[in-house]
């Protein structure tokens, strides 16, 4: 996999959950697409983006924790809102 984002998650992290939104030091947001989930507690960790070209997905790595987690960038609009929003 190569890095493609190097930096940190402000605030406080709280581990990984699926579904789960993370936002990064570069204020970007991205949502947790897989049902991955391990608690771990930091202030600030180190965090990077990971992108794996051979399946075409991204994932989030963060310091203190055992694995990686699939992520999509949150985009923003109705997608948001979740199914029967209109």
């Amino acid at each position: 996999m190569d890095t493609m984002w190097e930096g940190t998650i402000p605030g406080t992290f709280e581990g990984y959950a699926g579904g789960s939104m993370y936002e990064l030091s570069d204020g970007t947001r991205w949502r947790q697409e897989c049902a991955s989930s391990e608690y771990v507690y930091r202030e600030r960790p180190k965090a990077h983006l990971l992108w794996n070209q051979s399946i075409g997905k991204m994932f989030l790595d963060v310091e203190g924790t055992s694995s990686v987690v699939w992520v999509a960038k949150e985009r923003g609009g109705m997608s948001q809102m979740g199914c029967g929003a209109f």
